[in-house]
């Protein structure tokens, strides 16, 4: 798919507009903080997801909070691995109350751990 050239005028609103504003407002303003015309703020309203990124502006993608949330379990067991394997090293290196955490979580964890220990 071709890469997409942001559009000159709406780049120059996203690059004016005020971004901190009530989540759930669908309003736009300047960053002096007059209000965009009717016009305007349809024009930002409709920019495209490769205008708002040019612009420097955070889009929420689902896709991408779905891929953290998959990478997140992904790095948990891949460390759990190492954990349960190096006990003795991880606990010289731990506070007492991250130790007392440590050993209770292990016990709440025991019954699945045998999918996250490395397999011979």
């Amino acid at each position: 798919m071709p890469a997409v050239t942001p559009r000159p005028h709406v780049m120059a609103l996203l690059f004016d507009t005020d971004f901190k504003r009530p989540a759930d407002s669908l309003v736009f303003r300047r960053l002096d903080g007059r209000l965009f015309t009717e016009e305007e703020q349809a024009i930002v309203r409709n920019a495209t997801i490769e205008e708002l990124q040019a612009a420097g502006v955070h889009v929420h993608n689902p896709e991408a909070q779905v891929e953290a949330e998959e990478a997140a379990t992904t790095l948990a067991e891949l460390l759990l691995k190492y954990a349960v394997k190096h006990h003795g090293t991880l606990a010289a290196l731990m506070t007492d109350e991250d130790l007392i955490e440590y050993d209770r979580l292990g016990v709440i964890v025991a019954a699945g751990t045998d999918r996250f220990l490395p397999h011979d």
